[in-house]
């Protein structure tokens, strides 16, 4: 039995890869999602879970920025992130192995959906939803628990595991040793091909779409270095008629206002009248203190600021300048509190990024005037210089990379930019580098999943 409250399933598991909460209003399995009524409010739940701080409400977010080299902490913190600023050992994103939670609501809507007592349409559109999100909350925890496919180190290919059928009772549970991550990409890939098969041609940005599901596929693909694919995904992307488009530089900075964002193929909502992260936890009051004067600790750090050209929007426009106990700092612009000072939406994946996936496959696959062009459009949208023609090869990538850390800062992508490409971690706020065959690249199963489950191999150095 589950309830159908405003987070979906009730949980009744006790183990965190499956699903675990108090139901609030009971009816049967069998009843409940034959019911579109019932489905649709746990398709909600799914969406639901995206959202808190410890998910895409901050964490992921901003993790992956301070556990690599663009944000830093203010000499005067709340101590959040302290430990993820020098990549100590488990501080990480372990967090995400809860995932499973929503997989399993997720699992229970593709099993269920094609009974429903609705449309064909209808029935089209909410598993084409389920599996996006499916393969975003695996993708999401096979970036932080296993390495790359084609980054594997010392042999270690263990993915995540799989699990496709719903549970709704503990004695059903079963124990699984972990996928290869091979097998975690293959499952994630299908996912999103099957998705984007189910959508129409466009959608609501608010909700997963087939412009969506062809971006988030280029992003797997460009992980998974299948660079051809990654072309082809990102140009369906690009070229979909659901709205998203590059803005331009006069209006990047008021694109994060709005709702949705512009450029945004897939974003985060936050009703203002019922939802917020409150002063505590959202990225509006972890990264600037524009409105609310609170914490405002993570800021760019003096190196990613010194990568901006003058002259650059991004730069003059997209960071403020301001004082907080005693030193000088730039807080950004991102997340404004445009509709309230905790509940900016959060853009999951966006125009810009898609062109940089594609510039990088052109620049990987030796088609440099491609990629230059996909590259310049980002450069000359911001008002900086746009790349030279004669830049190639090592060094055109370099840009691309580069470019990726001045236009995506703040959005939860370059902690996994390095660690897809095996790249060494240098900052300030470390006293040596973190080289991509240290243990602390990847996150640490919780310790709880491995005592409870003995087929599950916990990954090395911890």
């Amino acid at each position: 039995r589950f309830g159908l409250s405003s987070r979906g399933l009730g949980d009744v598991y006790k183990r965190q890869d499956l699903l675990n909460t108090e139901p609030k209003q009971s009816v049967s399995s069998d009843v409940a999602l034959k019911d579109i009524t019932g489905i649709r409010a746990l398709l909600i739940s799914v969406y639901d879970r995206l959202q808190p701080s410890t998910y895409y409400g901050a964490r992921i977010m901003i993790a992956p920025e301070i556990m690599a080299d663009n944000v830093r902490l203010t000499n005067t913190n709340s101590n959040r992130y302290f430990n993820e600023r020098v990549n100590a050992p488990s501080a990480h994103m372990q967090q995400f192995w809860a995932n499973y939670a929503a997989i399993n609501e997720a699992n229970f809507i593709i099993s269920a959906i094609d009974a429903a007592n609705t449309t064909a349409a209808d029935k089209a559109q909410i598993k084409g939803e389920a599996l996006f999100l499916r393969a975003l909350l695996y993708f999401d925890m096979a970036r932080v628990f296993a390495y790359e496919p084609t980054k594997v180190v010392n042999g270690f290919n263990e993915g995540l595991i799989l699990r496709t059928e719903p549970t709704d009772d503990v004695s059903k549970a079963d124990f699984r040793a972990r996928s290869t991550i091979e097998e975690t990409y293959q499952f994630i890939e299908k996912d999103l091909k099957d998705a984007i098969a189910s959508f129409p041609a466009t959608g609501n940005r608010f909700r997963a779409n087939k412009a969506a599901a062809n971006a988030l596929l280029a992003r797997v693909y460009l992980y998974w270095e299948k660079y051809a694919d990654a072309i082809t995904y990102a140009t369906a992307a690009l070229d979909a008629p659901n709205g998203a488009s590059l803005v331009s530089g006069a209006n990047y900075v008021a694109a994060f206002a709005a709702a949705p964002n512009p450029e945004s193929f897939f974003e985060i909502n936050y009703v203002q009248a019922t939802e917020s992260l409150g002063v505590n936890e959202s990225m509006h009051s972890l990264t600037t203190n524009l409105t609310t004067g609170n914490w405002g600790d993570v800021v760019p750090t003096n190196e990613l600021l010194g990568l901006y050209e003058a002259t650059d929007i991004r730069r003059t426009q997209g960071f403020f300048a301001a004082t907080k106990g005693g030193e000088a700092v730039f807080f950004s612009r991102k997340f404004p509190g445009a509709r309230g000072p905790f509940t900016d939406n959060i853009p999951v994946i966006r125009y810009s990024e898609v062109l940089l996936i594609r510039a990088e496959a052109y620049a990987a696959t030796g088609k440099a005037d491609l990629a230059l062009a996909d590259l310049n459009r980002i450069r000359t949208r911001a008002g900086a210089t746009p790349v030279a023609a004669t830049v190639t090869g090592t060094e055109l990538m370099d840009a691309i990379m580069r470019e990726r850390r001045l236009e995506l800062v703040l959005e939860g992508h370059r902690f996994f930019d390095l660690k897809r490409r095996g790249e060494v971690i240098t900052k300030a706020s470390l006293s040596a580098p973190v080289p991509y065959s240290d243990f602390r690249i990847l996150a640490p199963l919780p310790v709880g999943q491995i005592q409870l489950n003995p087929k599950l191999k916990q990954n090395p150095g911890y």
